[in-house]
């Protein structure tokens, strides 16, 4: 079952939600390649279960991993995708860059689950018996593209 917080009950609980920002300019690189600086914070999420990238676009290298780009996942003849999966929450921004292989546009899609209980869904726990497990979230997702 599913019982959506009103948007107020979450507003009302964070002051800033998870965002991609560029960091500094991005650099061209041989070949037509250029490398773009982001940093990524978790906002003011208080119990981050995870947090994950999906990084859509034709990359030849990345700062995750020791610069190692895993196989991609593709759809059909759609663009690879690449997905970053962090987790955890942390007081510190990640920053990170991402090596495109042409001047195409890469989109990266962001996925945060925060466990923490707002004041809502800890009434609505309250309501069930103790031997039942019940459990709330908030997710966050935007889309951005560079």
């Amino acid at each position: 079952m599913t019982f959506p917080a009103q948007s107020s009950d979450v507003l009302a609980e964070y002051n800033h939600f998870p965002h991609l920002v560029i960091n500094k300019p991005q650099e061209s690189l041989s070949g037509g390649s250029r490398r773009i600086y982001l940093e990524f914070s978790l906002g003011s999420l208080k119990e981050v279960w995870v947090a994950v990238l999906n990084i859509t676009g034709s990359l030849s290298s990345w700062s995750f991993a020791d610069n190692i780009l895993p196989a991609p996942e593709k759809t059909g003849n759609g663009p690879p995708s690449y997905i970053c999966r962090l987790s955890g929450a942390g007081d510190k921004n990640w920053t990170f860059w991402l090596e495109a292989s042409s001047s195409g546009a890469i989109r990266v899609d962001v996925a945060v689950v925060d466990q923490y209980l707002t004041v809502s869904a800890a009434k609505l726990k309250g309501l069930f018996p103790d031997w039942m497990d019940v459990t709330a979230f908030s997710s966050f997702m935007s889309t951005y593209v560079l």
